[in-house]
């Protein structure tokens, strides 16, 4: 049995933890309200782009672009794109993106390349003897800027005809946000874009002019399309992190109230036992006098 001395130092320690913890749940809350709320600020313009992109696909015109149809001879890599943070305390928000990431491949039989945009996520891959390149996480939002050199990463690649270098395929992997208490990590096709058209409506598609014409506007679009995706995805992870975070530094702080609650009926205990003993004592040494 410890004694009152190193109960009291223990419980003084798991209060400061506690409090540490329950401001870590407050700055938490305060981004997360803040992240969502960009996040939801621009999604016009991804919806848009997105669009603009699916319908220009179907034109018959580009049937065949690169971009479209996707190489003629697949077979090369497959390129991931996960969306990860630099930070801990967020629960299983770092490790389900990165292992959502090997099991779509595993279960594919892709031959992978993974560019891990976090180094949670990178240190996933590493200890689990995965080669993986990282890039660093925005210290604070994404930026557009950030997202733009993403795209030109993967889009670079896709276009490339090193066949060790070059991909056929383009994911991003990141969590998609469903509500504070509902997050899930999710793999998304965005090259070659008929992998994007598979649940496209046929009957609501409404053709257009393009001038000059669908693959010129494709050529123009492509960056930005995949920047607004990725931009969108990021922002939408971060959201999905510090709801994490938050409710994962609540449970902390709820659990950290159990510990000091046990140990002070311990030292409670400990005490009463104390002065038990001494009136025992004083009583015993009373009556040896009579």
């Amino acid at each position: 049995m410890p004694s009152m001395k190193a109960i009291k130092q223990r419980r003084a320690s798991v209060t400061n933890m506690q409090q540490a913890m329950r401001a870590m749940n407050l700055v938490a809350t305060a981004k997360l309200q803040r992240a969502r709320t960009e996040w939801q600020q621009i999604q016009a313009f991804i919806s848009g782009t997105d669009t603009a992109m699916r319908n220009v696909a179907m034109d018959e015109r580009v049937a065949t672009h690169l971009c479209v149809q996707g190489h003629e001879s697949p077979g090369r890599n497959a390129l991931y794109l996960v969306i990860s943070s630099d930070r801990g305390k967020c629960g299983g928000y770092n490790l389900n993106a990165a292992k959502k990431a090997l099991t779509h491949a595993a279960e594919n039989n892709k031959n992978a390349q993974y560019v891990v945009i976090g180094a949670k996520g990178y240190e996933y891959f590493t200890t689990r003897g995965h080669t993986a390149q990282c890039e660093p996480a925005p210290k604070s939002q994404p930026s557009y800027t950030e997202a733009q050199a993403f795209a030109k990463m993967l889009l670079n690649a896709y276009s490339s005809q090193d066949d060790e270098q070059g991909a056929d395929e383009v994911y991003i992997v990141y969590t998609k946000f469903t509500s504070i208490l509902a997050t899930e990590p999710t793999v998304v096709q965005v090259l070659p874009l008929n992998a994007r058209l598979v649940d496209v409506n046929e009957n609501t598609h409404k053709p257009m002019l393009y001038d000059p014409d669908p693959g010129v506007f494709i050529d123009h679009m492509m960056p930005i399309y995949l920047a607004a995706f990725i931009y969108g995805t990021m922002m939408e992870s971060v959201v999905c992190e510090q709801a994490a975070r938050m409710l994962n530094m609540d449970a902390a702080t709820n659990n950290a109230q159990e510990i000091i609650e046990d140990l002070t009926l311990m030292f409670n205990r400990q005490r009463q036992g104390a002065i038990t003993q001494e009136i025992t004592e004083i009583v015993s040494g009373a009556n040896a006098l009579n």
